[in-house]
């Protein structure tokens, strides 16, 4: 970040994002004290105050990016970074996955019958735009065009890195508790945003692309974490696509991929361990090694673009060094999130909380086993021979008493 004394030197962007950056900050502050007053005054108000608390936070995140998505642009626009017939076909792409992303969310709230249906047809949708882009754009870009040998390679690496990530998404990570699809939704925007947002505070910035962050892969690495790779991936696909608004650089198709999208689906790996089942009673280790592996996937993806399309900055650095050297920033950026993301998970408090997305389910299904057993063993008694009234009226007296005693359960588990 730019020395404060300088404020009234900094463009509109900056003093924006530093305003931002301290409205930010308070406004955090005051959530939490919120919450933990709500919490200890009453806890069955607490539901409510959550979900005003997320509108707030998404609505927040929301609006804070498009105003610094806009001065950001138009900064780029100024500057010259922006060759229309390129960027605005993919803008026009990102934008698309960006509002069925929203339809979608909107959907599994209130039409859950009609979700995959939706999700099909947005797929369907997306894929027919991004060929047709593909083709539309061409391998030749900014008068640049790559030898034979150079293409070759560019597009061999791409597909081992995407088949890392695929491996990942096949084998290690598991299919999610169709309980906790809506949940997993809703979760994936919050971060999406939080990250976004997040993404526009920079402690320093590079001129060919990328920046060090106030954490803004931290929630991406955490929802990652809390609902597996499979869903932490598809997440990080979308925040990927977002990314290329905040940084518009294009200048190969296959260099869009890997700096965009590939390289921020890399973050979805670090849910590995938990989902393999290593280092259950070591959580922080587990989200530090998987958040560690995420951002090794990240680096060789921003690497691979690197070399084969932006080459050498300087003379003295041949394209794989430089490519390998200036790209160390994701390392830098990913040790603030880590150290952000350690805290965290070395408190009980949060990762009991992290758990009970998962366990309160489980409760549930429990309550419901035993109220289907108790159910069954009254039947059973009824169908015995003891057919009097005063047996049936006892016998709904209890499965009704069995039924308000789960419901007590399932509400205080909520």
């Amino acid at each position: 970040m730019s020395d404060l004394k300088n404020f009234n030197n900094f463009s509109i962007f900056d003093k924006t994002g530093t305003v931002a950056l301290f409205v930010t900050i308070a406004l955090a502050i005051i959530c939490v004290v919120i919450y933990l007053v709500a919490d200890k005054k009453s806890h069955e108000s607490i539901g409510a105050v959550k979900k005003v608390m997320a509108g707030f936070i998404i609505g927040y995140a929301v609006a804070l990016v498009l105003l610094l998505g806009f001065l950001k642009l138009d900064e780029y626009s100024a500057d010259g970074y922006i060759v229309a017939d390129q960027f605005y076909p993919v803008l026009a792409f990102v934008l698309t996955v960006v509002v069925l992303a929203i339809a979608n969310v909107i959907v599994s709230l209130f039409k859950k019958d009609k979700f995959k249906l939706c999700f099909k047809i947005s797929a369907a949708i997306v894929i027919a735009f991004f060929f047709a882009l593909l083709i539309a754009l061409g391998i030749k870009n900014n008068t640049m065009t790559l030898s034979t040998a150079d293409n070759a390679m560019l597009y061999i690496f791409t597909i081992v890195i995407v088949l890392a990530i695929a491996a990942v998404y096949i084998f290690v990570g598991k299919k999610l508790d169709d309980k906790l699809h809506t949940k997993s939704i809703v979760y994936a925007a919050i971060s999406i945003a939080l990250s976004f947002a997040l993404s526009y505070i920079r402690f320093f910035e590079l001129p060919q692309g990328g920046s060090i962050t106030l954490c803004s892969i931290l929630p991406m690495l955490i929802y990652s974490y809390m609902f597996g790779t499979r869903r932490g991936i598809m997440a990080g696909v979308i925040y990927g696509f977002l990314q290329f608004i905040q940084a518009p650089w294009f200048y190969h198709p296959v260099q869009f991929l890997l700096d965009y999208p590939i390289a921020f689906a890399a973050l979805g790996v670090a849910g590995m361990f938990k989902e393999i089942g290593l280092f259950k009673n070591k959580q922080v280790v587990g989200f530090a090694l998987g958040a560690f592996i995420a951002g090794i996937l990240r680096y060789f993806s921003h690497v691979i673009s690197g070399v084969f399309i932006f080459g050498s900055a300087d003379a003295s650095y041949t394209a794989v060094a430089w490519s390998f050297l200036y790209n160390s920033f994701v390392f830098a950026d990913l040790a603030i999130a880590l150290v952000a993301g350690l805290m965290m998970f070395t408190s009980k408090a949060f990762v009991a909380r992290l758990e009970v997305n998962v366990s309160v389910k489980k409760e549930k299904g429990a309550s419901e086993q035993s109220l289907n057993a108790k159910t069954e063993q009254i039947d059973g008694e009824i169908s015995n021979g003891d057919n009097n009234a005063e047996a049936d009226n006892v016998s709904k007296t209890n499965i009704e008493s069995v039924q308000k005693d789960t419901n007590a359960e399932q509400n205080s588990n909520e």
